[in-house]
C-alpha cells in the first residue's frame, strides 16, 4: 500500500478537534441546586443518560469521518500483483514461452505450471468485455487463440498444453505475432510476456511494440543452478571393432562432477561409461554398441537429479543414414578442376553439412549409362550437349518415378535437341542464347545481392511451371513437377562462365536447397529440432510414446515430443527413424538481461505495477458516515422532542 500525497496525513492532526471539544463540553462544573428545579432531577436524569451515549457515538462518527477524509486526500492506492489491474477494458496478447527450459522445476513446480496458473488468474481478473489472445513463444511461435471476448476459451488452451516440452524459444517471433494480433484491438492495447528468459530466448533482439500498447515481460523462476544435459549425439560404424557401432555424445554439467552415461533402448542397457566434467564444465564420451536392426537408441545421463530433466537424455540412430545420392554429368570436363564443368558445384557439396547427408559422383555426358542412374536421387545435367535417346528415356522413367532432375544450361547445350528428346519434362520451352550485360537476380538472397548474370539460354515457361528466379527479367531457375518427380531448369551455367555466383556465399546455399528439394523423396535428416515437419510420404509414424499416427497429406507435423519417430511402411516395418531434439541452447539456463523498452511500453523485470486507488471508497464511506450521524442526530431530537411533549 502506498499514498501518493503522503503529506496529506498531516490533516489527521484534525481528529483532535472533536475530541477535545467533547472533553469541554463533558468537563464537570459547580452545580447548585434550586429549590424549583430539584423536583426535576429524577425526571431528567435518565434522558441525560440516553443522551451521554448519544454524543458518545457522534464523537466515534465524526472521529472516523476525519480519518477517511485525512486518507482520501492522501490518495492512497494498493499494488496489483496481476499485471494491468486497473480496471481498464483491455485487449490483452498473452505471450507464454512454452520451450523446453520453462519445464525447469523451481520450489517444487514446472515454471511452466507457474505460469499458466498466473495467466488464469490474470485472465480472470479482467473486467467483463475484454479481448484476450494467446501466443505461445516455443519456436516456432505460433498464435493459439486469435483475439476473442470469450476469455475461457484462452483458459482451456492454456490447460491443454503438453505435458512433455521439447520446443526451442522464439521469444522475437513471438511479439511480432502479438503486435499484429493487436492490429485489430477495440481497447486499450496490452502485451504480457511471461519467460524464464533465458540467454538463449532471444528477447534482445525482439521489437516491441511502442506506439500505444503498454508491455509487460514478467520473468519466472529465481537463478538457475548448474545443469546437466546430452547436448549432441551422433553415431557411425566402427571399422576397428569389427563392425561395432560408435556412439559419441557432447554433455554438459558442473565442473568436475562424475556421472555415469548410458546408450539404452527402452529400457534395456546396451553399453555404459562414467565420465567426469571438466573445469569448463563440458564432456565428450564415445561408447560402442553392436549392430542391431533397429537403430533407435537413447544417450542418457544416470541419475542426472537436475532441475531440467528433459535435457538428460537425447535420441540416436545407431547406423548411418541413407544419403541424398547425386549423379553429376559433366558436359564439359577439364583436368583442372577450377576449369571443370561441375568443378564449383562439386565443390559446393563438399562442403555440404551432415544433415542431411549428400553423396554425388561424376561421370562424364559421353560416358553416362542408364545403368548409372539407378539408386540415384536427383540427376545433374551440367552443360551436356544432348542426351541420348535411351537417357532421355532412362530420365523419363526416373523422374516420373520420384526422382529429381536439374538441367544446367551453357554453350555446349544443343536446346534443339533437348526441346524433341526431353519435352514431356522441361518446365517450358529451351532456346537460344541471350546476353544480358550482368543483369542482378529477382528476387535476390542476402548473399547474393550482389551476384551478376551475363548470359542465359531464352526460355519460355509452361503454364503449369512455376518461375522461381530471374535474371533482368529473364527465367533464370524454372521448375515443374512431373509425376511423382521435379524437373529444375537452370538457364545459366553453375559454373563462373555466364555469371558470377560461385564466388559469393549464397551459392552454397542455392546448391544446397536446390538438391534437397530435387531429392524430395530422399529420407529426411537424421536428426530435427522439435517443431520440424516430417516429409514421410505415404506412411504412419510410431512416436516416442509408442503410438501409431499417420500422416496427412505426406507430412507428419507433431514433432513437440523429443526422441525417436520411426517412419513405418504399410506391414508395420521400419522404413527409417528420425530424431527429434531441442536445439542445444535450450540447455542454457542462465538469465538474460531484460531490455529497456522505449515508447509507452514499460518493463520492469516483473508485472508492470497496476495501482488501485482506494480514494473512492474512502469517500464512500465519508459519505455514509455522515449520513449515519445525520440520522443520529434527528433521532436524538425526536427523543427531546417526545420528551418535552410528555
Amino acid at each position: 500500500m502506498g499514498f501518493a500525497a503522503p503529506l496529506a496525513l498531516l490533516g489527521l492532526i484534525s481528529i483532535a478537534v472533536p475530541i477535545v471539544i467533547h472533553l469541554l463540553r463533558t468537563r464537570d462544573v459547580p452545580v447548585r441546586t434550586l429549590p424549583t428545579v430539584s423536583m426535576l432531577e429524577r425526571a431528567l436524569a435518565h434522558s441525560r443518560q440516553r443522551r451521554r451515549i448519544q454524543d458518545h457515538w457522534l464523537l466515534l462518527l465524526r472521529v472516523l469521518g476525519l480519518m477517511a477524509l485525512g486518507l482520501a486526500v492522501a490518495e492512497p492506492f494498493i499494488v496489483s500483483s496481476r499485471p494491468f489491474d486497473d480496471d481498464r477494458l483491455a485487449s490483452l496478447v498473452i505471450v507464454l514461452d512454452d520451450s523446453m527450459s520453462m519445464g525447469r522445476i523451481d520450489g517444487g513446480a514446472r515454471l511452466i505450471d507457474t505460469a499458466v496458473d498466473e495467466a488464469v488468474d490474470a485472465i480472470r481478473g479482467l473486467p467483463r468485455g475484454s479481448e484476450v489472445a494467446l501466443v505461445l513463444a516455443g519456436a516456432p511461435a505460433r498464435l493459439a487463440v486469435p483475439s476473442s471476448a470469450d476469455p475461457e476459451r484462452v483458459v482451456r488452451a492454456l490447460r491443454a498444453l503438453p505435458e512433455r516440452l521439447g520446443r526451442g524459444t522464439d521469444v522475437p517471433g513471438a511479439i511480432a505475432l502479438a503486435r499484429r494480433s493487436l492490429a485489430t484491438a477495440k481497447h486499450a492495447r496490452r502485451v504480457w510476456v511471461v519467460s524464464d528468459f533465458a540467454v538463449h530466448s532471444g528477447v534482445a533482439d525482439a521489437r516491441f511494440p511502442n506506439e500505444g500498447v503498454s508491455v509487460a515481460l514478467q520473468r519466472v523462476g529465481e537463478d538457475a543452478e548448474d545443469n546437466l544435459a546430452v547436448l549432441r549425439t551422433s553415431a557411425a560404424p566402427d571399422p576397428t571393432r569389427n563392425g561395432e557401432i560408435s556412439v559419441r555424445a557432447t554433455l554438459r554439467g558442473p565442473p568436475a562432477l562424475e556421472r555415469r552415461v548410458v546408450v539404452e533402448r527402452e529400457g534395456d542397457v546396451l553399453a555404459s561409461t562414467d565420465v567426469r566434467f571438466d573445469e569448463r564444465g563440458h564432456a565428450e564420451v564415445t561408447l560402442h554398441v553392436p549392430p542391431d536392426d533397429d537403430p533407435a537408441a537413447t544417450v542418457a545421463i544416470v541419475d542426472a537429479d537436475d532441475a531440467l530433466p528433459e535435457d538428460d537424455r537425447r535420441g540416436v540412430l545407431l547406423r548411418a543414414p541413407r544419403a541424398i545420392e547425386v549423379l553429376l554429368v559433366d558436359g564439359d570436363p577439364h583436368p583442372t578442376r577450377t576449369r571443370d564443368e561441375v568443378g564449383f558445384l562439386s565443390r559446393a557439396l563438399d562442403v555440404a553439412p551432415r544433415e542431411p547427408a549428400i553423396r554425388y559422383r561424376v561421370v562424364d555426358a559421353g560416358s553416362v549409362t542408364p545403368v548409372a542412374i539407378e539408386g540415384i536421387d536427383v540427376v545433374v545435367l551440367a552443360n551436356v550437349k544432348q542426351p541420348s535417346v535411351p537417357i532421355a528415356r532412362a530420365l523419363q522413367r526416373f523422374v516420373e518415378e520420384g526422382g529429381g532432375l536439374w538441367i544446367a544450361s551453357g554453350d555446349q547445350v544443343d536446346h534443339r535437341v533437348y526441346r524433341q528428346r526431353l519435352a514431356a519434362l522441361l518446365p517450358g520451352v529451351l532456346g537460344p542464347t541471350v546476353d544480358l550485360e550482368g543483369a542482378r537476380l529477382e528476387p535476390s538472397p542476402d548473399a547474393l545481392e550482389r551476384a551478376r548474370v551475363q548470359r542465359v539460354s531464352a526460355f519460355e515457361p509452361a503454364v503449369d511451371a512455376d518461375v522461381r528466379t530471374r535474371a533482368g527479367g529473364a527465367p533464370l531457375r524454372v521448375d515443374r513437377v512431373v509425376g511423382a518427380g521435379r524437373v529444375s531448369v537452370w538457364t545459366s551455367t553453375l559454373d563462373d562462365a555466364w555469371n558470377d555466383l560461385p564466388y559469393h556465399p549464397g551459392f552454397v546455399p542455392l546448391v544446397l536447397d536446390g538438391i534437397a528439394e530435387l531429392g524430395h523423396d530422399a529420407p529426411p535428416p537424421p536428426s530435427v529440432e522439435t517443431g520440424t515437419p516430417l516429409d514421410v510420404g505415404d506412411a504412419s509414424v510410431r512416436t516416442p510414446e509408442g503410438h501409431r499416427v499417420d500422416a496427412v497429406d505426406g507430412v507428419f507435423a507433431d514433432t513437440t515430443t523429443p526422441g525417436v519417430y520411426r517412419v513405418l511402411d504399410d506391414d508395420g516395418a521400419v522404413r527409417f527413424a528420425v530424431v527429434v531434439a531441442p536445439p542445444s541452447n535450450e540447455s542454457e539456463l542462465a538469465e538474460a538481461p531484460l531490455p529497456e523498452i522505449n515508447g509507452d511500453a514499460r518493463s520492469s523485470g516483473g508485472v508492470v505495477a497496476s495501482r488501485r486507488p482506494l480514494a473512492p471508497w474512502l469517500f464512500l464511506l465519508l459519505g455514509l458516515l455522515a449520513l449515519a450521524e445525520g440520522a443520529l442526530r434527528l433521532r436524538g431530537f425526536g427523543r427531546v422532542a417526545r420528551s418535552g411533549t410528555g
